[in-house]
């Protein structure tokens, strides 16, 4: 599958830099995949939020037996990097989730009233929201606020939408249970 190719490269590309964007003040930090390819989607930018979707998605799915060493051995590499550097991993989960949050919030806006005439690119900008999800997992903080606006946003949505089938390719589901990421089992 494309999606999880280009995952499993944006990890290559971004396992070894993951330190310097943590010590650095970027927010969006460009990565390029190996011997220059060009990353597509939502991975041409290394966040933490992205690197957490990425993460997901290839936990998601059986790969090749090739493909599993080789996403153990990146896991292993992120994973180290974020216990050395779990106070500055923190501060880049603080610094994403307002970002994350006023994308998801004006996109919801941009949806609007015509929501069944617009929903055709829900599939790809519900990530927004999938990834605020990994990334309060991995904040410490309460975050009250953004906490409570995520909620109001949540019930906007929930006015707009029904239950339906999983959204994303059926591959993944297993990895995005329908408790946690009620909003991939959405339809207009």
């Amino acid at each position: 599958m494309q999606l999880l190719d280009n995952d499993l490269a944006f990890l290559h590309a971004s396992a070894p830099v993951l330190e310097d964007y943590l010590l650095s003040d970027v927010l969006y930090f460009p990565v390029t995949g190996e011997h220059g390819r060009q990353l597509s989607g939502d991975t041409t930018r290394l966040t933490l939020g992205n690197l957490l979707l990425s993460l997901r998605r290839l936990q998601a799915v059986q790969l090749p037996a090739d493909q599993t060493a080789e996403f153990e051995a990146l896991f292993g590499q992120i994973n180290r990097a974020r216990a050395q550097w779990r106070s500055r991993w923190s501060v880049k989960v603080q610094q994403e989730i307002p970002n994350r949050m006023m994308l998801w919030k004006n996109y919801l806006g941009e949806l609007g009233e015509e929501a069944k005439a617009k929903a055709g690119d829900f599939p790809y900008n519900v990530r927004l929201r999938a990834i605020l999800e990994l990334l309060f997992d991995e904040s410490n903080d309460l975050l009250v606020k953004e906490k409570d606006l995520l909620r109001s946003l949540d019930l906007q949505l929930k006015g707009k939408a029904s239950p339906g089938e999983f959204i994303w390719d059926q591959t993944l589901a297993g990895g995005f249970p329908a408790g946690q990421f009620w909003y991939l089992y959405l339809h207009f």
